[in-house]
């Protein structure tokens, strides 16, 4: 018979202040908008874990073990008899895989949540079938103009913004407004044109603007045609309060700050002509221009999230280190089990139990082990994802939760398929003696 030492007292409530602790600072992190508070608390709720694991692992083992022994019947059932046997030794292996796995799910959240916002901010906002694009600065100024000329396109709108006295002003073009904003208080947003502005909410409260009212704007008198919504706050620390927003047409724009470039210029089709007939004449004017690239929505949106998926490339490359490091921590453990277990073991194979029987109660055990810190590595990582976007939907308003079940099943699936690896080994050990020498040990 082994010793077992069961978590004392004051361990488990020291355990719960932690594991508590850690999940306040996670929920709390996105009403005050602080990042630092997501990692303090995903730190708290891991050491929680961790003192919690004599506990919880072997619970969860013997939870995910029902399945298993309704597939497997008693070698199942020996498999899990033996994980739990030493629970300390248990919740040290799986606890290990919680941090490298927990990690690695946190920035698959948080990766999978932002390219999933900004394809919808480009849906909502660009809402066009082509763009152009200045490769490394604005466009170049003769560009827009030629577009604008040719008969085959019915919308070039080049986006344009600049700060003057305390006031954001940007481009609007009338046939496309209409798709940023959320809300219209007041007036027409389809009266918007020369002379014609729109106001947003927060600037029309701050400034008390009406509709009908002659506002001055950089020096230039126009009449408020709306008041609208904002299509979200502003970032924090950006050049104006958030909502402090007027949208002015091209032209009038054009005559305000004629200098003035943006980066970005879309477009659609005039009225009967096809994609490939846009495409062509839009492309006859950009191959002029070796500093503006023509793309499409989707096109576009890989553009913008490339960077994401390179960098979670390389980020799950280094942790995937880390939850190597530790599946081989799950082969020790084994291998030190087979070890202990070795008249047991004799006796069982003496009794009947088939060297194939033997293989996969081992292995059963060792995937056990890595589901149990898998799964708790996933919800981890799930819980710091998410209180990680809650904070940037505070900052920024754009970002929204979103879970990649698939990546996250997929994290689970290769932890287990690497845990049914390392169960080979200590198998081969297990069996390689006869019995009867086994039996005099």
């Amino acid at each position: 018979v082994q010793p077992t030492w069961r978590a004392g007292r004051l361990r488990l409530a020291v355990a719960a202040l932690l594991l508590a602790a850690g999940v306040a600072a996670l929920g709390s992190a996105g009403a005050v908008g602080q990042l630092p508070l997501v990692a303090a608390g995903g730190m708290l709720a891991f050491f929680g874990i961790v003192l919690f694991g004599p506990v919880l692992v072997p619970a969860l083992v013997r939870l995910l073990g029902v399945p298993a022994r309704r597939l497997f019947g008693a070698t199942a059932g020996l498999a899990v008899a033996n994980a739990v046997r030493n629970p300390r030794r248990i919740a040290a292996t799986a606890t290990a895989l919680v941090i490298g796995i927990g990690l690695v799910s946190a920035f698959v959240v948080g990766a999978g949540s932002a390219k999933a916002s900004i394809e919808r901010a480009v849906d909502r906002q660009i809402g066009v079938d082509f763009v152009v694009v200045g490769v490394g600065g604005s466009l170049p100024g003769p560009l827009v103009d030629e577009l604008a000329a040719r008969p085959e396109l019915g919308v070039v709108h080049e986006l344009r913004g600049r700060v003057s006295d305390g006031v954001e002003l940007r481009t609007a073009h009338p046939a496309l407004v209409g798709r940023t904003l959320t809300a219209v208080d007041a007036g027409d947003a389809g009266r918007l044109g020369p002379g014609r502005v729109l106001v947003h909410r927060e600037l029309a409260r701050a400034r008390g603007w009406s509709v009908g009212d002659t506002v001055t704007l950089a020096g230039q008198p126009f009449t408020v045609a709306a008041v609208v919504a904002a299509d979200g706050p502003a970032l924090a620390g950006g050049p104006v309060p958030a909502g402090h927003v007027v949208d002015v047409v091209d032209a009038d724009f054009s005559r305000l700050f004629p200098a003035e470039r943006g980066h970005l210029a879309e477009i659609d089709p005039a009225a009967g002509v096809s994609a490939e007939r846009t495409r062509a004449a839009v492309e006859s004017v950009v191959a002029r221009y070796p500093t503006a690239n023509l793309v499409d929505q989707a096109t576009y949106k890989e553009s913008l999230t490339g960077t994401i998926d390179m960098v979670l490339a390389f980020v799950v490359a280094l942790l995937g280190l880390a939850v190597v490091i530790a599946l081989v921590g799950v082969a020790n453990t084994l291998s030190l089990s087979v070890v202990e277990r070795t008249r047991e073991n004799a006796v069982l194979r003496a009794v009947g139990l088939t060297r194939g029987r033997m293989r996969a109660m081992l292995a059963v055990e060792a995937a056990l082990m890595a589901l149990v810190g898998a799964v708790l590595g996933v919800g981890l990582g799930i819980g710091v994802g998410a209180s990680a976007m809650a904070v940037v939907t505070r900052l920024s308003g754009e970002f929204t939760l979103v879970l990649p079940w698939g990546r996250l099943g997929l994290i689970l699936a290769v932890a287990v398929l690497a845990a049914l690896a390392a169960s080979v080994l200590p198998a081969r050990r297990a069996l390689a003696r006869p019995i009867v020498a086994s039996l005099g040990d």
